[in-house]
Protein backbone atom coordinates (compact mmCIF):
# COMPACT_ATOMS: atom_id res chain seq x y z
CA UNK A 1 0.00 0.00 0.00
CA UNK A 2 1.31 3.38 -1.36
CA UNK A 3 0.81 6.34 1.40
CA UNK A 4 -0.06 9.49 -0.22
CA UNK A 5 3.32 11.06 0.28
CA UNK A 6 5.05 8.40 -2.10
CA UNK A 7 2.28 8.50 -4.63
CA UNK A 8 2.87 12.63 -4.60
CA UNK A 9 6.87 12.47 -5.19
CA UNK A 10 6.16 9.47 -7.45
CA UNK A 11 3.91 11.57 -9.42
CA UNK A 12 6.05 14.20 -9.47
CA UNK A 13 9.05 12.30 -10.55
CA UNK A 14 7.11 11.19 -13.69
CA UNK A 15 5.38 14.28 -14.74
CA UNK A 16 8.53 16.46 -14.39
CA UNK A 17 11.29 13.79 -15.77
CA UNK A 18 10.21 15.31 -19.27
CA UNK A 19 10.97 19.11 -18.51
CA UNK A 20 14.79 17.70 -17.57
CA UNK A 21 14.80 16.72 -21.19
CA UNK A 22 14.00 17.72 -24.30
CA UNK A 23 10.49 18.84 -23.75
CA UNK A 24 10.89 22.75 -22.62
CA UNK A 25 12.25 22.71 -26.29
CA UNK A 26 9.12 21.81 -27.68
CA UNK A 27 7.31 24.85 -26.01
CA UNK A 28 9.53 26.58 -26.87
CA UNK A 29 9.42 26.63 -30.49
CA UNK A 30 5.80 26.73 -30.05
CA UNK A 31 5.34 29.95 -28.35
CA UNK A 32 8.87 31.31 -28.07
CA UNK A 33 9.34 33.19 -24.66
CA UNK A 34 6.04 32.73 -23.48
CA UNK A 35 6.38 29.45 -22.95
CA UNK A 36 6.12 29.88 -19.47
CA UNK A 37 2.31 31.15 -19.65
CA UNK A 38 1.92 28.54 -22.24
CA UNK A 39 2.93 26.16 -19.50
CA UNK A 40 0.58 27.94 -16.80
CA UNK A 41 -2.26 27.88 -19.85
CA UNK A 42 -1.67 24.12 -19.80
CA UNK A 43 -1.56 23.55 -16.16
CA UNK A 44 -5.21 24.85 -15.72
CA UNK A 45 -6.31 22.52 -18.68
CA UNK A 46 -5.42 19.67 -16.58
CA UNK A 47 -6.61 21.07 -13.36
CA UNK A 48 -10.27 21.38 -14.88
CA UNK A 49 -9.47 17.89 -16.60
CA UNK A 50 -8.52 16.15 -12.79
CA UNK A 51 -10.97 17.69 -10.81
CA UNK A 52 -14.23 16.71 -13.30
CA UNK A 53 -12.69 12.46 -13.42
CA UNK A 54 -12.15 12.74 -9.78
CA UNK A 55 -15.34 14.54 -8.94
CA UNK A 56 -16.99 11.42 -10.74
CA UNK A 57 -14.90 8.57 -10.49
CA UNK A 58 -15.40 6.08 -6.83
CA UNK A 59 -13.89 3.13 -5.70
CA UNK A 60 -10.08 1.69 -5.53
CA UNK A 61 -10.83 0.09 -9.53
CA UNK A 62 -8.65 1.08 -11.92
CA UNK A 63 -9.81 1.40 -15.60
CA UNK A 64 -8.50 -1.95 -16.13
CA UNK A 65 -10.54 -3.44 -13.63
CA UNK A 66 -14.08 -1.60 -14.62
CA UNK A 67 -13.50 -2.76 -18.06
CA UNK A 68 -13.86 -6.41 -16.98
CA UNK A 69 -17.06 -5.18 -14.57
CA UNK A 70 -18.55 -3.12 -17.58
CA UNK A 71 -17.72 -5.56 -20.75
CA UNK A 72 -16.59 -8.46 -19.61
CA UNK A 73 -12.47 -10.10 -20.49
CA UNK A 74 -12.84 -9.02 -24.08
CA UNK A 75 -13.30 -4.88 -23.40
CA UNK A 76 -10.36 -5.36 -20.47
CA UNK A 77 -8.21 -6.71 -23.12
CA UNK A 78 -8.79 -3.96 -25.00
CA UNK A 79 -8.59 -0.99 -22.68
CA UNK A 80 -5.70 -2.52 -20.81
CA UNK A 81 -3.64 -3.17 -24.06
CA UNK A 82 -4.76 1.10 -25.28
CA UNK A 83 -3.31 2.06 -21.96
CA UNK A 84 0.07 -0.03 -22.09
CA UNK A 85 0.26 1.39 -25.70
CA UNK A 86 -0.15 4.84 -23.54
CA UNK A 87 2.29 4.52 -21.44
CA UNK A 88 4.74 2.26 -23.48
CA UNK A 89 4.93 5.45 -26.34
CA UNK A 90 5.17 8.17 -22.74
CA UNK A 91 8.09 5.82 -21.64
CA UNK A 92 9.82 5.35 -24.95
CA UNK A 93 10.23 8.98 -25.74
CA UNK A 94 12.49 9.47 -22.35
CA UNK A 95 14.36 5.97 -23.30
CA UNK A 96 15.35 7.27 -26.34
CA UNK A 97 16.77 10.82 -25.32
CA UNK A 98 18.36 9.79 -22.16
CA UNK A 99 21.22 7.76 -23.71
CA UNK A 100 21.96 10.96 -25.63
CA UNK A 101 22.35 13.45 -23.28
CA UNK A 102 24.45 11.07 -20.60
CA UNK A 103 26.95 10.61 -23.98
CA UNK A 104 26.77 14.46 -24.39
CA UNK A 105 27.06 15.70 -20.93
CA UNK A 106 29.41 13.20 -19.17
CA UNK A 107 30.63 10.09 -21.35
CA UNK A 108 31.78 11.47 -24.62
CA UNK A 109 33.81 9.08 -25.14
CA UNK A 110 31.51 5.90 -24.88
CA UNK A 111 29.43 4.39 -27.36
CA UNK A 112 25.30 5.24 -26.27
CA UNK A 113 24.91 1.56 -26.81
CA UNK A 114 26.57 0.42 -23.75
CA UNK A 115 24.97 3.44 -21.78
CA UNK A 116 21.33 2.20 -22.55
CA UNK A 117 22.29 -1.43 -21.81
CA UNK A 118 23.27 -0.03 -18.10
CA UNK A 119 20.22 1.73 -18.14
CA UNK A 120 18.23 -1.45 -19.04
CA UNK A 121 20.00 -3.13 -16.18
CA UNK A 122 18.89 -0.57 -13.93
CA UNK A 123 15.61 -0.04 -14.34
CA UNK A 124 15.18 -4.02 -14.46
CA UNK A 125 16.29 -4.19 -11.05
CA UNK A 126 14.30 -1.31 -9.77
CA UNK A 127 10.74 -2.78 -11.30
CA UNK A 128 11.92 -6.37 -9.59
CA UNK A 129 11.72 -5.00 -5.96
CA UNK A 130 8.30 -3.32 -6.93
CA UNK A 131 6.28 -0.39 -6.68
CA UNK A 132 6.48 0.27 -2.77
CA UNK A 133 10.33 -0.05 -2.30
CA UNK A 134 10.44 2.30 -5.48
CA UNK A 135 8.04 4.73 -3.86
CA UNK A 136 9.90 4.54 -1.23
CA UNK A 137 12.87 5.35 -2.52
CA UNK A 138 11.76 7.84 -4.61
CA UNK A 139 9.99 9.96 -1.53
CA UNK A 140 13.89 9.77 0.17
CA UNK A 141 15.94 11.00 -2.77
CA UNK A 142 13.28 13.98 -4.00
CA UNK A 143 13.90 16.42 -1.60
CA UNK A 144 17.48 16.42 -2.24
CA UNK A 145 17.02 17.03 -5.76
CA UNK A 146 14.61 19.85 -4.68
CA UNK A 147 17.63 21.21 -2.33
CA UNK A 148 19.83 21.31 -5.83
CA UNK A 149 16.96 22.67 -7.94
CA UNK A 150 16.48 25.74 -5.88
CA UNK A 151 20.29 26.29 -5.46
CA UNK A 152 20.48 25.63 -9.18
CA UNK A 153 17.76 28.17 -9.44
CA UNK A 154 19.50 30.60 -7.29
CA UNK A 155 22.90 30.57 -8.89
CA UNK A 156 21.00 31.83 -12.28
CA UNK A 157 20.24 34.81 -10.73
CA UNK A 158 22.84 37.17 -12.16
CA UNK A 159 22.21 35.60 -15.83
CA UNK A 160 18.53 37.05 -15.62
CA UNK A 161 17.56 39.39 -17.62
CA UNK A 162 14.16 40.53 -17.66
CA UNK A 163 13.81 41.89 -21.61
CA UNK A 164 14.38 38.49 -22.67
CA UNK A 165 10.67 37.55 -22.06
CA UNK A 166 9.14 40.47 -24.40
CA UNK A 167 7.13 40.31 -26.51
CA UNK A 168 5.26 38.97 -23.49
CA UNK A 169 2.89 36.72 -26.31
CA UNK A 170 5.49 35.26 -28.00
CA UNK A 171 5.00 33.56 -31.05
CA UNK A 172 1.49 35.00 -30.85
CA UNK A 173 -1.99 34.05 -29.53
CA UNK A 174 -3.06 31.14 -31.70
CA UNK A 175 0.40 29.81 -31.14
CA UNK A 176 -0.10 30.35 -27.56
CA UNK A 177 -3.52 29.37 -26.65
CA UNK A 178 -4.73 26.97 -29.69
CA UNK A 179 -1.37 25.45 -31.15
CA UNK A 180 -0.13 25.36 -27.45
CA UNK A 181 -3.29 22.86 -26.02
CA UNK A 182 -1.17 20.25 -27.00
CA UNK A 183 1.11 20.90 -24.18
CA UNK A 184 -1.37 19.01 -21.61
CA UNK A 185 0.65 16.11 -23.10
CA UNK A 186 3.58 16.97 -20.36
CA UNK A 187 1.05 15.99 -17.69
CA UNK A 188 -0.42 12.69 -19.14
CA UNK A 189 1.85 10.55 -16.42
CA UNK A 190 -0.99 11.49 -14.67
CA UNK A 191 -2.69 7.77 -15.84
CA UNK A 192 -0.31 6.33 -13.60
CA UNK A 193 -2.64 7.53 -10.51
CA UNK A 194 -5.31 5.29 -12.40
CA UNK A 195 -3.29 2.62 -13.04
CA UNK A 196 -1.87 2.47 -9.39
CA UNK A 197 -5.57 3.21 -7.68
CA UNK A 198 -5.86 -0.19 -5.72
CA UNK A 199 -2.35 0.81 -4.49
CA UNK A 200 -3.40 3.83 -2.51
CA UNK A 201 -5.71 3.78 1.00
CA UNK A 202 -8.96 5.08 -0.85
CA UNK A 203 -10.11 7.27 -4.02
CA UNK A 204 -9.72 10.40 -1.58
CA UNK A 205 -5.95 9.79 -0.79
CA UNK A 206 -5.14 9.65 -4.47
CA UNK A 207 -7.20 12.63 -5.17
CA UNK A 208 -5.46 14.71 -2.83
CA UNK A 209 -1.86 13.16 -3.77
CA UNK A 210 -2.73 14.13 -8.07
CA UNK A 211 -4.07 17.44 -6.75
CA UNK A 212 -0.80 17.89 -5.40
CA UNK A 213 1.83 16.42 -7.41
CA UNK A 214 -0.50 18.49 -9.95
CA UNK A 215 0.27 21.58 -8.27
CA UNK A 216 4.18 21.11 -7.03
CA UNK A 217 4.75 19.86 -11.07
CA UNK A 218 2.87 22.71 -12.58
CA UNK A 219 5.22 25.17 -10.11
CA UNK A 220 8.41 23.29 -11.58
CA UNK A 221 7.66 23.73 -14.82
CA UNK A 222 6.37 27.08 -15.25
CA UNK A 223 9.76 28.19 -13.36
CA UNK A 224 12.52 26.05 -15.49
CA UNK A 225 10.38 27.49 -18.80
CA UNK A 226 10.54 30.99 -16.95
CA UNK A 227 14.35 31.06 -15.79
CA UNK A 228 15.28 29.57 -19.18
CA UNK A 229 13.50 32.42 -21.36
CA UNK A 230 15.15 35.05 -18.60
CA UNK A 231 18.88 33.56 -19.83
CA UNK A 232 18.22 32.99 -23.24
CA UNK A 233 16.30 35.75 -26.20
CA UNK A 234 14.25 34.17 -28.26
CA UNK A 235 15.23 33.04 -31.12
CA UNK A 236 17.80 31.59 -29.89
CA UNK A 237 16.33 29.76 -27.15
CA UNK A 238 14.77 27.39 -29.46
CA UNK A 239 18.04 26.02 -30.87
CA UNK A 240 19.49 24.46 -27.75
CA UNK A 241 18.18 20.46 -27.94
CA UNK A 242 17.98 20.40 -23.72
CA UNK A 243 17.32 23.74 -22.19
CA UNK A 244 17.82 22.68 -18.64
CA UNK A 245 21.75 21.23 -19.49
CA UNK A 246 22.11 24.78 -21.30
CA UNK A 247 21.07 26.22 -18.16
CA UNK A 248 23.27 24.20 -16.11
CA UNK A 249 26.50 25.22 -18.50
CA UNK A 250 26.41 28.64 -17.95
CA UNK A 251 26.81 28.10 -14.13
CA UNK A 252 29.58 29.16 -12.90
CA UNK A 253 30.43 28.72 -8.70
CA UNK A 254 33.91 29.03 -8.67
CA UNK A 255 37.19 28.52 -10.63
CA UNK A 256 37.63 25.22 -9.11
CA UNK A 257 34.38 23.62 -9.32
CA UNK A 258 32.73 25.29 -12.84
CA UNK A 259 30.61 22.20 -14.15
CA UNK A 260 27.88 22.69 -12.56
CA UNK A 261 25.81 20.41 -15.35
CA UNK A 262 28.31 17.39 -14.32
CA UNK A 263 26.26 17.37 -10.70
CA UNK A 264 22.77 18.25 -12.32
CA UNK A 265 23.50 15.17 -14.86
CA UNK A 266 24.18 13.03 -12.06
CA UNK A 267 20.82 14.27 -10.01
CA UNK A 268 18.65 13.43 -12.83
CA UNK A 269 20.30 10.45 -14.18
CA UNK A 270 18.81 9.20 -10.62
CA UNK A 271 15.46 11.08 -11.25
CA UNK A 272 15.63 9.29 -14.85
CA UNK A 273 16.69 5.79 -13.05
CA UNK A 274 13.43 5.86 -10.64
CA UNK A 275 11.26 6.97 -13.87
CA UNK A 276 12.38 4.17 -15.67
CA UNK A 277 11.89 1.39 -12.86
CA UNK A 278 8.71 3.29 -12.22
CA UNK A 279 7.32 2.67 -15.67
CA UNK A 280 8.87 -0.69 -16.37
CA UNK A 281 6.88 -2.01 -12.81
CA UNK A 282 3.34 0.04 -14.27
CA UNK A 283 4.11 -1.41 -17.81
CA UNK A 284 4.50 -5.25 -16.01
CA UNK A 285 1.00 -4.54 -14.03
CA UNK A 286 -0.84 -3.19 -16.43
CA UNK A 287 0.11 -6.69 -18.29
CA UNK A 288 -0.71 -8.76 -15.70
CA UNK A 289 -3.76 -7.03 -15.22
CA UNK A 290 -4.88 -7.26 -18.55
CA UNK A 291 -4.68 -11.00 -18.79
CA UNK A 292 -4.84 -11.94 -15.54
CA UNK A 293 -1.00 -13.41 -14.59
CA UNK A 294 -0.38 -14.53 -11.31
CA UNK A 295 3.14 -13.03 -11.28
CA UNK A 296 4.19 -9.45 -12.79
CA UNK A 297 8.77 -9.87 -12.56
CA UNK A 298 8.76 -12.96 -15.58
CA UNK A 299 7.64 -9.69 -17.39
CA UNK A 300 10.29 -7.67 -16.67
CA UNK A 301 12.57 -9.13 -19.05
CA UNK A 302 10.48 -8.54 -22.37
CA UNK A 303 9.37 -5.37 -21.46
CA UNK A 304 12.78 -4.52 -21.03
CA UNK A 305 14.35 -5.77 -24.18
CA UNK A 306 11.60 -4.44 -26.28
CA UNK A 307 12.04 -1.02 -24.48
CA UNK A 308 15.58 -1.17 -25.68
CA UNK A 309 14.80 -2.07 -29.03
CA UNK A 310 12.44 1.02 -29.64
CA UNK A 311 15.34 3.27 -27.74
CA UNK A 312 17.71 2.31 -30.55
CA UNK A 313 15.09 3.43 -33.73
CA UNK A 314 16.02 6.94 -34.30
CA UNK A 315 19.37 7.96 -36.04
CA UNK A 316 19.57 10.70 -33.60
CA UNK A 317 18.64 12.84 -30.51
CA UNK A 318 16.97 15.10 -33.42
CA UNK A 319 15.18 12.87 -34.75
CA UNK A 320 13.96 11.20 -31.53
CA UNK A 321 12.54 14.94 -29.82
CA UNK A 322 10.77 14.98 -33.83
CA UNK A 323 9.29 12.02 -32.80
CA UNK A 324 8.30 12.68 -29.27
CA UNK A 325 6.84 15.69 -30.24
CA UNK A 326 4.01 13.67 -32.44
CA UNK A 327 3.48 10.96 -30.17
CA UNK A 328 2.51 13.04 -27.10
CA UNK A 329 0.29 14.29 -29.72
CA UNK A 330 -1.46 10.86 -30.09
CA UNK A 331 -0.91 9.91 -26.25
CA UNK A 332 -2.57 12.34 -24.19
CA UNK A 333 -6.39 12.46 -25.93
CA UNK A 334 -6.40 8.34 -24.28
CA UNK A 335 -4.41 9.32 -21.09
CA UNK A 336 -7.23 12.14 -20.08
CA UNK A 337 -10.21 10.06 -21.90
CA UNK A 338 -10.46 7.28 -20.50
CA UNK A 339 -10.20 7.79 -16.67
CA UNK A 340 -13.23 9.89 -17.33
CA UNK A 341 -15.22 7.42 -19.15
CA UNK A 342 -14.95 5.02 -16.89
CA UNK A 343 -15.12 7.51 -13.97
CA UNK A 344 -18.96 7.22 -15.11
CA UNK A 345 -18.42 3.14 -15.19
CA UNK A 346 -17.38 3.36 -11.60
CA UNK A 347 -20.50 5.34 -10.66
CA UNK A 348 -22.62 2.75 -11.95
CA UNK A 349 -20.55 0.15 -9.95
CA UNK A 350 -19.64 1.59 -6.51
CA UNK A 351 -22.95 1.19 -4.93
CA UNK A 352 -22.60 -2.59 -5.74
CA UNK A 353 -18.93 -3.23 -4.51
CA UNK A 354 -19.95 -1.43 -1.59
CA UNK A 355 -22.78 -3.82 -0.51
CA UNK A 356 -21.02 -6.80 -1.44
CA UNK A 357 -17.97 -5.67 0.47
CA UNK A 358 -15.20 -5.89 -2.01
CA UNK A 359 -14.34 -2.04 -1.79
CA UNK A 360 -13.51 0.25 0.73
CA UNK A 361 -15.39 2.96 1.58
CA UNK A 362 -14.40 5.92 -0.71
CA UNK A 363 -13.06 9.32 1.26
CA UNK A 364 -14.95 12.08 -0.11
CA UNK A 365 -12.82 15.47 -0.67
Amino acid sequence: MLQRKEITSLLINVICTKMLLTFPRTMIINSGNSAWIQAIYNSVIVFIIFFTTYSIYRGKKNIIELAQMFGGKALKIIVGIMVFAVLMINFATIIRIFPETVKIVLLQDFRVELILVALLIAMSAGAYIGIESLAKINYIFMPVAGVVFIGFLLLLIPYYKFENIFPIFGEGYKNLFVNGFNGISLFSDLILLNVFLSHCENNGEAKKSGKKSLFVSSVISVIILLAYCLVYPYPASKEFLIPVYQLAKVVHITSFFSRFEALFQFIWSILVLLYSAIYVYALCYVWQLTFGLRYYRPLIFPIVVINGVIALIPSSIVTAVTAEKLENIIVYPLAFLLPIIFGFVSRKYYGKLKESGKEQKSEEV
